[in-house]
């Protein structure tokens, strides 16, 4: 068959879709090499060094400073599905759910359901709780001894409560990650330039 003009973009379209939504061959780079680059950019020098292992053991890659011995990083995302959700809406052209507050055990029905619904008002505190019990979990899940000294990132929406501190967050988390065996816990939105607190 011929290749149309169109069809270029017509991959091009499809590639970002997948992208968005973390699926395939873009699984790797949506959940741990764009997140790792976030979280350095900025922090480390420069001519500082990261190595992707892009198998599904830990740590998702290891950072390499100033000639020190590597330093591992696992990224865990809260709220994942509910940002493969509104990555979904992404596809249909119209308006997108820019906030879903359900948490990666709610069932396929749910999300489906909140998906299709569309935007949606929701309070700050909604909003801020979801967020929390999202990262709770996250910390739960990651506190296992074969993290000992990594650094952990969290990517979660911040930017989904904007006018919520860096001490706040702090407060709330920073004593449950501080009881995990990473060396570091850091908070980073994974939308472009998006916000990072460390707790």
């Amino acid at each position: 068959a011929a290749v149309g003009a169109d069809q270029p973009m017509h991959l091009a379209q499809a590639d970002l879709q997948a992208y968005r939504e973390g699926r395939g061959a873009w699984k790797k780079l949506h959940d741990e090499v764009v997140a790792v680059g976030h979280f350095l950019d900025g922090r480390y020098p420069e001519d500082s060094r990261v190595r992707f292992p892009l198998d599904d053991q830990p740590p998702d890659a290891w950072l390499m400073v100033d000639g020190e011995p590597p330093v591992g990083i696992e990224v865990t995302a809260a709220l994942a599905r509910a940002g493969h959700e509104v990555a979904k809406s992404m596809a249909g052209g119209g308006a997108v759910p820019g906030f879903i507050g359900l948490q990666d055990n709610a069932t396929s029905q749910q999300f489906t359901a909140a998906r299709v619904r569309g935007r949606v008002l929701h309070s700050k505190k909604g909003i801020d709780a979801a967020i929390d019990n999202a990262i709770t979990a996250r910390l739960s899940a990651k506190d296992q001894q074969k993290f000992t000294e990594q650094i952990l990132v969290i990517t979660v929406p911040l930017g989904s409560s904007p006018d919520r501190s860096a001490q706040e967050l702090q407060a709330r988390h920073g004593a449950k990650a501080a009881a995990l065996p990473f060396s570091e816990v850091h908070l980073l939105d994974p939308a472009r330039r998006g916000r990072h607190v460390q707790l």
